[in-house]
């Protein structure tokens, strides 16, 4: 009796994550200028013609990328910070878990800033633009947070601060695609984290 292989289903939610994983190694192992759809399709185990039904060009894959690093980095933090009722303790975790995630996922890394260099393009550009303010964003609130809690300084400008850590995030994964590894270890950042902290403390 031979028994049929079923070939799993996938939603069209899970099919699209598949591209984008796909899309990560593809555009990190080569980049966005020169990777093809074909490329995405074949690290993926289908057709090209599969990724159109979900994608409708090499770029929106890479648009949605972006969204995907953004979106999952503050999904992590959400759960990171589940238990978390101290603001100023939310920020060193959440900025030290962001160290340690970058360590762990360099492609997502190289893609990121692969896409910077694309900003000529309105599309990335604005992409860009909307995945660091969605950052900023979650970073201040926190502080408001704080400022509620009276850990915060009632007067503290607590959006600079965010794009000052949104910043110290940018430098992390430089320095870290440039192998500096020596020169800024994690502690070097702790510094500039606690500058930061320091000077909205109340």
């Amino acid at each position: 009796m031979t028994v049929k292989k079923t070939r799993k289903r996938f939603t069209a939610d899970q099919r699209r994550s598949q591209i984008i994983r796909a899309g990560i190694k593809i555009f990190a192992k080569s980049n966005y200028r020169v990777a093809r759809v074909v490329d995405i399709a074949s690290e993926a185990g289908i057709s090209d013609a599969l990724i159109y039904k979900y994608f409708p060009s090499k770029k929106a894959v890479l648009l949605a990328i972006i969204d995907h690093i953004s979106r999952k980095m503050i999904r992590l933090w959400d759960e990171d910070l589940e238990k978390e009722e101290d603001a100023l303790t939310a920020l060193r975790k959440i900025v030290r878990s962001y160290y340690s995630r970058m360590l762990q996922h360099p492609e997502e890394l190289t893609v990121h800033f692969q896409a910077v260099s694309e900003i000529a393009d309105a599309d990335i550009a604005d992409r860009l633009r909307l995945s660091y303010e969605r950052i900023a964003v979650y970073h201040s609130k926190i502080m408001q947070k704080g400022i509620r809690q009276g850990t915060i300084r009632k007067d503290a400008d607590v959006d600079t601060v965010a794009w000052a850590l949104n910043g110290l995030g940018m430098f992390m994964n430089m320095t870290r695609l440039l192998s500096f590894k020596g020169t800024f270890r994690e502690e070097f950042f702790d510094n500039i984290l606690e500058t930061l902290i320091d000077s909205v403390r109340s």
